[in-house]
């Protein structure tokens, strides 16, 4: 499958926020990511700062 790891960097370090995304939407001041099973999780105040397609890995940072 081609899922991603969603993960977030802000002043407290790094963390998972999804293992397995496959969708990553961009809600203009926040970002959705849902999983196979339709769970979806919304980081208010986030934007995309890199996307790694080789390591399958979506970075968000958040002042």
């Amino acid at each position: 499958m081609c899922e991603s790891t969603v993960l977030l960097k802000s002043a407290e370090g790094i963390s998972t926020i999804m293992p397995e995304a496959v969708i990553v939407r961009d809600d203009g001041g926040s970002i959705t990511c849902l999983d196979i099973l339709g769970r979806e999780v919304t980081i208010d105040g986030a934007r995309i700062a890199e996307i790694d397609l080789l390591r399958h890995r979506v970075m968000l940072s958040r002042p």
